[in-house]
């Protein structure tokens, strides 16, 4: 039994000094470097939508707000057989703006599934060189798209800075945790490289993505957006995660604290799949209160350490990147002990039912 809580206690001391690492290494882009574009190339915006009626609508209006030349972007919206007002809805915007293009989406095409299907039969229909993924329940910042297509002349794939709306009784918690995650992505990939993208906020050049094979390289898959952006690492291509005091995106929190252990099964089988040797000292980090509740059973001075270490490098992570990224919001000191037990139960539940559900579809 000792030997066993020296070894936990050594797990989480080395997980510890890696995150001060990163913690110590962290940086926030600098914004603004849009106003050195004199010249803003063709873009094209990428929106999958399936029964999004109720997200669709403030989506559209958002992009079609942006601080960028109105000849210079069009909007295509994949129509993923949705059974709702959702063709509607794309059809009364094609009527108001010429920037507006919806497609209808063939299931299952090329024996491609999930939003990769969508994305890959988009991309099909345009050949501009900048390539930018918003999804249909997001809206942006007016300078959000400058920041993008700037950070693109510089990488080959980069991943955007999201927020969590102001909205529903667990807004709050989420955006305490999306800003951790944000923390992660953002240190990694600049003291080694990125382990994660954001599919929801993300761009790359067509040239780069035609490349590694896009989507059809990947087959089927629901984590199309993290095996894209390793397919890019293989081939030597240059990545990256944005963090911004301004240009940021939005997306709506889930509503429910069983749709937030869904949204978390999906993250979970993104690092299962594609990044297995991360998910042992991921489970530590992420399941640590359960783990210091056990421990507290044969030794409190270790569930002690534990405690303050989920606790505190939480807070320190998410002061940092709040602060720098101007965004700081209230907190409260349950926070962290509810993600890890939302993350503990996510885990659970992924281990006995397995397959993971995108938009109605399981796979």
């Amino acid at each position: 039994m000792i030997a066993f809580l020296y070894i936990i206690g050594a797990i989480y001391g080395l997980i510890a000094l890696f995150e001060l690492y990163l913690i110590i290494g962290f940086r926030v882009n600098k914004s603004g470097a849009n106003h050195e574009l004199k010249d803003w190339p063709q873009v094209s915006l990428l929106v999958c939508a399936r029964n999004e009626e109720v997200n669709l609508r403030t989506c559209i209006e958002s992009l079609l707000q942006l601080d960028y030349p109105k000849d210079k972007f069009q909007i295509l919206i994949g129509n993923d057989n949705s059974t709702d007002k959702t063709s509607a809805i794309i059809s009364e915007f094609e009527n108001q703006s010429q920037q507006v293009i919806g497609i209808s989406i063939e299931h299952e095409k090329e024996g491609l599934i999930a939003k990769g299907n969508v994305l890959n039969q988009l991309i099909d229909q345009t050949q501009h060189e900048y390539q930018v993924i918003i999804d249909a329940d997001m809206q942006v910042s007016e300078q959000w798209l400058k920041q993008m297509v700037s950070a693109l002349h510089e990488y080959d794939m980069i991943s955007g800075y999201t927020q969590i709306s102001r909205q529903g009784r667990w807004s709050q918690t989420q955006y305490f945790d999306w800003q951790i995650l944000l923390h992660s992505m953002k240190a990694m990939a600049d003291s080694f490289r990125p382990i994660s993208i954001l599919g929801n906020n993300m761009g790359f050049r067509k040239s780069s993505y035609d490349r590694v094979g896009g989507f059809r390289a990947l087959g089927p898959t629901d984590v199309e957006d993290l095996g894209l952006l390793q397919r890019f690492q293989k081939h030597g291509l240059n990545t990256g995660q944005l963090i911004l005091d301004s240009g940021e995106a939005y997306t709506k929190p889930q509503m429910a604290i069983v749709e937030m252990i869904e949204q978390r099964c999906r993250w979970m089988n993104g690092v299962f799949t594609h990044h297995w040797l991360l998910a042992i000292p991921a489970f530590f980090a992420r399941l640590w209160f359960v783990i210091a509740a056990c421990a507290f059973l044969v030794s409190p001075y270790l569930s002690l350490l534990i405690l303050t270490y989920g606790i505190g490098f939480n807070y320190i992570k998410y002061l940092q990147i709040t602060s720098a990224a101007k965004s700081q919001r209230k907190s409260i000191l349950l926070e962290p002990i509810f993600i890890s037990l939302l993350d503990t139960f996510a885990l659970l539940r992924i281990s006995i039912l397995g397959k993971v559900s995108w938009k109605g579809r399981k796979f």
